[in-house]
């Protein structure tokens, strides 16, 4: 349907956090969405930078549930199963595998494209998810 990235000034965290909220009850008001995916944290080695991370995510899963919408998380490997088929796939190997599956419009950036991939594995997961619970007793 959409993809983007939501992009915030240098400054303050709040004002920055606000926007993120802002631009997500946006995307959500003009499209019909009935879950959320995310992938799970992955605690590098710039704390500060994990800190930011944490913040921004922390006001999306707040977001989403404040819309009623459930909230599914994957592994980064999960993510690079799903699509590539080798949970230690490279950035490359994941954005040529994007371009074979999706049409995105133009050249989609590091973000835009790792949100349209965490959206496809959710997807595969999800039909996964469904045909088990229906072959259940």
């Amino acid at each position: 349907m959409a993809c983007g990235t939501i992009r915030t000034a240098p400054g303050p965290a709040g004002p920055r956090l606000l926007q993120i909220v802002d631009e997500l009850r946006a995307v959500l008001a003009g499209h019909r969405v009935g879950e959320g995916a995310l992938e799970e944290l992955f605690m590098g080695r710039n704390a500060t930078s994990a800190i930011g991370v944490a913040q921004a995510r922390g006001v999306i899963l707040v977001t989403l549930a404040g819309a009623g919408l459930p909230v599914f998380e994957y592994k980064p490997a999960q993510v690079k199963a799903a699509l590539t088929g080798y949970g230690m796939a490279g950035k490359a190997q994941m954005i040529r595998m994007l371009e074979l599956q999706v049409r995105a419009p133009g050249r989609l950036d590091d973000h835009a494209a790792d949100a349209l991939a965490i959206a496809l594995c959710h997807a595969r997961s999800r039909r996964l998810r469904t045909f088990a619970e229906a072959r259940l007793p």
